[in-house]
């Protein structure tokens, strides 16, 4: 008996070790792995695997839609993913590795049976079928074996997933594919790796992915130009897709982009439209509206979304005589139905009527 307790001993001592080299190694599955599920990526056991070397990067994708692709309520909700009972939802928000699949035009991501959770991760894009992991420069050395592949800092690597919704073809027919600019220059802005980061220090690119929920980054793509025309009592708020490289908004048909003017007498009462019309529930308030959406195909709805480098316009003319002030604000919903005040973001300008 002591003989069988001495060798099962040294048989959990073998196996703690071989663990914790596997863990050094980061090689270990993570705990939220299916049973059996193959890893993606020989050797890597998601972003945890990364930390080391990348805790900057990893940091940044932690901030990330990319990082909440599986988990946020949003893409859950029963108009949307239905908890993912729609598994046509899961190849884009749960992607392998994005190399297994191929980088081309009509590509399709695949389904990822493992770590779901992690949402898209840093194998989704990086981890190459045979082991190591894309790099977008060359000559680099790491234990994470790091191969040039130049398609990694290329537009074409975001095809799979976000032309889903025609983000692609939008971005193709925009102002910024002529003048050369793609996705990364505008989601992936350039940034400094300081103190322990690998290589640092030195530049690279953010992996935030900032997109239409980030109010600063979505501003910085638009013009709210408004302007009163005394003679005619003629109230103008313009509206452009300064910046983004493809329609606003995009991707999810769920989003919508309001533009509401609204015109107050001199006691600050606001005043409603000349006419009646029929709005959405949640849409009701100010003097005139225009909602900018691509809607869901069932409903027959036209698209209203802002293409790149377009304007648009919301006029009210004549002006009642009472008015004497304006406003122009803009709400970015994340579902179609939500009140002005609870809009994800907004932004709005004041002006008087003379």
């Amino acid at each position: 008996m002591k003989a069988r307790a001495v060798a099962g001993i040294s048989l959990l001592a073998l196996l703690a070790a071989g663990l914790l080299l596997l863990q050094r190694a980061g090689t270990a599955p993570p705990a939220d792995a299916a049973p059996g599920a193959r890893l993606s990526g020989t050797g890597f056991a998601g972003p945890r695997t990364c930390l080391p070397c990348h805790a900057q990067v990893v940091a940044e994708w932690e901030q990330s839609m990319h990082a909440a692709s599986f988990t946020d309520p949003q893409v859950r909700a029963p108009d949307q993913s239905d908890n993912f009972q729609k598994q046509e939802c899961l190849p884009c928000h749960v992607s392998a590795p994005i190399f297994e699949h191929g980088i081309e035009t009509n590509s399709r991501a695949l389904t990822r049976t493992e770590r779901r959770s992690d949402g898209i991760d840093c194998l989704a894009c990086h981890a190459l079928p045979g082991g190591g992991v894309a790099a977008s420069r060359g000559g680099l050395s790491a234990p994470c074996n790091p191969i040039f592949r130049p398609e990694l800092a290329q537009h074409s690597q975001c095809y799979a997933c976000h032309n889903q919704h025609n983000t692609h073809d939008e971005w193709l027919a925009s102002p910024a594919a002529a003048q050369g600019l793609d996705c990364a220059g505008c989601h992936m802005p350039r940034v400094t790796r300081e103190g322990t980061e690998a290589g640092a220090p030195r530049a690279g690119f953010s992996h935030r992915f900032l997109g239409g929920r980030d109010r600063d980054h979505a501003l910085a793509g638009l013009r709210l130009e408004p302007a009163f025309d005394a003679a005619t009592r003629t109230v103008t708020v313009t509206l452009t897709n300064t910046f983004a490289g493809h329609n606003l908004p995009t991707d999810s048909r769920n989003r919508a982009l309001d533009l509401v003017v609204t015109l107050y007498d001199a006691r600050g009462q606001p005043l409603p439209p000349a006419t009646a019309e029929t709005r959405e529930p949640g849409c009701e308030p100010g003097t005139a509206r225009r909602r900018f959406r691509n809607p869901y195909r069932s409903t027959g709805d036209p698209n209203t979304q802002l293409p790149a480098g377009a304007s648009a316009t919301v006029e009210i003319a004549p002006a009642p005589p009472e008015a004497t002030r304006a406003t122009a604000a803009l709400y970015y919903k994340l579902t179609p139905f939500t009140p002005d005040a609870e809009a994800h973001w907004s932004e709005q300008l004041d002006f008087e009527l003379r």
